[in-house]
């Protein structure tokens, strides 16, 4: 099968070209309508694209490269059937040709999802001039949804258009611009010149996504390298391996550590670190599947009124469970968005996705166990390094 796209001033001459490549036998597959050339989107030139198919000689001969006649083989299994009746008992008979049959079936449903790939490649090659197709692929290779991808090669195209010629390192500042656009500023923790004190800040997200670790950085780097006062407090008491590492590392930078085990008794933990710069309170991890002990979160928020809710969320989850567990703490009036473990993956646009569309910012990113180096401010660039493998 051999699939091929012609780009022409106008359908008659598309269809020209068609025959005249393919014979008369050629399939049109596709046809889309568009504009090129021009400046700032004025004295554009209309071109019809046409995307066309047809069997080659390997595909008239080779039964496996190419669709095949069904009724053909309804008639070799019928042959076979008779050559075969003479020595075969007939209850066999009818197993083997009903088997043959099967794979015969088979072996063609394979071959259809080979020329439906084939013809998926073919469509989406057309959609972006060659200039515009590696970037496509770069942001969709990378996770990137596929009407933000778009979005942004067509942009870049434009302007790269209007350039009379762009070198490679112009159209990666093009491209990078473009991804940046859709995103809003990055909001770590920072300090008014009133601030209440102290300032207090919960941390939420689902099991295993490293609240505790990530609590402990932002310690790290307020407490050690910012001179701050700090204090712990754990309501995580479910796992007795968070409040100990909490404690750990409370005694190793010299921050006070407070355990409570009901919500009634925050106002009293908290009045003990009236003198403090900041009280980082860690949650127990929570299922975003799991209703009520995401309603259970919203008692927590009556007793403390934090200043900050962050949402600490794992770049290793797909965007689909991303939007789920964002979805699920939207009454808790999550104000900021952490993603941990970027070390622990290769596709950076389930991040840049919910970037995007989520109306929450991003606020940091961690990317290893080290305490506190392995934190860093989410900053817009980098996300957009990741993206294009810089």
């Amino acid at each position: 099968m051999k699939v091929k796209r012609y780009v022409a001033k106008n359908m008659q001459e598309a269809i020209a070209k068609v025959k005249s490549d393919m014979g008369g036998n050629a399939v049109i597959l596709h046809t889309r309508n568009f504009k090129e050339g021009g400046i700032f989107g004025f004295f554009q030139k209309s071109y019809v694209e046409v995307t066309a198919a047809a069997e080659t000689r390997k595909d008239n001969i080779s039964d496996r490269s190419g669709l095949r006649d069904i009724s053909s083989m309804v008639n070799k299994f019928k042959l076979n059937d008779r050559e075969n009746s003479k020595t075969v008992p007939q209850n066999k008979k009818a197993e083997a040709v009903d088997q043959g049959l099967s794979n015969e079936l088979n072996e063609m449903k394979h071959m259809m999802v080979e020329m439906s790939s084939k013809l998926e490649n073919a469509t989406t090659s057309a959609q972006f001039p060659k200039l515009g197709q590696p970037l496509y692929t770069c942001l969709i290779n990378q996770g990137v949804e596929d009407v933000l991808a778009k979005k942004i090669v067509r942009s870049t195209l434009q302007e790269a258009n209007i350039q009379p010629q762009v070198s490679e390192t112009q159209l990666k500042n093009i491209f990078m611009s473009n991804i940046l656009k859709p995103l809003k500023n990055c909001k770590p923790i920072s300090f008014s010149k009133r601030p209440r004190k102290p300032r207090i800040f919960v941390f939420v997200g689902p099991t295993g996504v490293g609240k505790t670790t990530t609590i402990s950085k932002l310690a790290g780097m307020y407490a050690i390298m910012k001179k701050k006062r700090v204090a712990f407090v754990t309501i995580d008491t479910y796992r007795i391996a968070a409040v100990e590492q909490l404690k750990t590392i409370g005694d190793i930078m010299n921050v006070p550590v407070g355990v409570v085990y009901s919500y009634d008794q925050l106002e009293g933990c908290l009045k003990e670190y009236a003198d403090c710069d900041l009280i980082f309170i860690d949650t127990a991890g929570r299922s975003h599947k799991n209703s009520e002990q995401i309603d259970e979160l919203k008692d927590l928020f009556n007793y403390t009124k934090p200043d900050e809710t962050f949402l600490v969320l794992s770049s290793t989850h797909n965007y689909r469970d991303l939007l789920d567990i964002i979805d699920t703490y939207k009454d808790i009036k999550v104000t900021r968005l952490i993603f941990t473990k970027l070390d622990e993956t290769s596709f950076y646009g389930p991040i840049y996705n919910v970037a995007c569309h989520s109306k929450i910012p991003l606020s940091y990113f961690t990317n290893g166990q080290n305490i506190p180096d392995d934190l860093e401010i989410a900053d817009s660039v980098r996300l957009a390094q990741l993206l294009m493998k810089e």
